[in-house]
């Protein structure tokens, strides 16, 4: 009863000096740190990319502008790979590669029956017997319709440019690898995934082995090495080692785009 009393008085006193109990705070605090470090150590929160360029820029703003005093082989071409049903698109916001009017490349929708192919992927239909597309199910009975293009032509092109750019014997720099896929809602994810390999590496012959290109990377462990080239990750340093297109990435770094508002 004393306690009671005692507790009754003290609440009492805070109301009337005007205090808030801050203890019953401090805890829910003290639980939710203790969650998300929790949450952190198990690996729990994810992060987020965002692979979504904004809808528009604000109103007289400029993206990442050369200096006036930078070398024109080192200004990004920003290279373009518009994605609809029926065609692809390469074109550059630098102009340099051909412009959305004007473009470098234009690639109609192939795959379907009796189209060439090297791989399921070139077909409508997902299946190819041998080296011609067919239009009706594969063994397993599955029937698809996916928009298939020229992906061997379309990296053979990327290939040119990155080329034209960046040999011989030259150091590409990091952010000339960048490119922006634009594709519309339709597009399916199995036609998106087909691009972008065709915009990452170089693509081996038919019938040749195909092996995973070096990336570029400014990791801090692999910049400090003697080494600068990381086999095992198949990693390079780009400040040190000269562009070889056959062996290293073409646009790897891919930014997603809806289109323009």
């Amino acid at each position: 009863m004393a306690v009671k009393r005692r507790e009754a008085l003290i609440e009492q006193e805070e109301i009337e000096g005007g205090e808030l109990n801050l203890i019953p705070y401090l805890d829910i605090v003290t639980n939710l740190m203790l969650f998300l470090l929790a949450s952190i150590s198990a690996g729990i929160l994810l992060g987020q990319l965002n692979t979504m360029l904004p809808d528009k820029a604000p109103a007289g703003a400029s993206a990442n502008e050369p200096k006036p005093d930078t070398n024109p082989d080192e200004i990004p071409l920003k290279m373009v790979v518009s994605v609809t049903k029926e065609q692809i698109i390469l074109w550059s916001v630098s102009q340099r590669e051909g412009t959305l009017q004007s473009p470098r490349l234009v690639l109609p929708r192939i795959g379907l029956d009796g189209n060439r192919c090297d791989g399921g992927y070139m077909c409508e239909s997902g299946w190819c017997d041998p080296g011609k597309a067919v239009c009706g199910p594969n063994p397993e009975g599955e029937q698809r319709r996916l928009p298939v293009f020229d992906y061997r032509e379309l990296n053979r092109v990327l290939k040119e440019i990155a080329t034209k750019y960046y040999t011989p014997s030259k150091k590409r720099p990091l952010d000339t690898y960048q490119a922006v896929l634009m594709a519309d809602d339709s597009t399916p994810y199995e036609t998106l995934i087909s691009v972008m390999g065709a915009m990452r590496c170089p693509m081996p012959e038919i019938g040749e082995a195909s092996e995973r290109c070096y990336l570029p990377s400014n990791d801090e462990i692999l910049t400090k090495a003697e080494n600068p080239v990381d086999d095992f990750n198949r990693l390079y340093d780009t400040t040190r080692v000269d562009y070889d297109p056959e062996k290293h990435a073409l646009f790897n770094d891919i930014l997603f785009s809806r289109g323009f508002e």
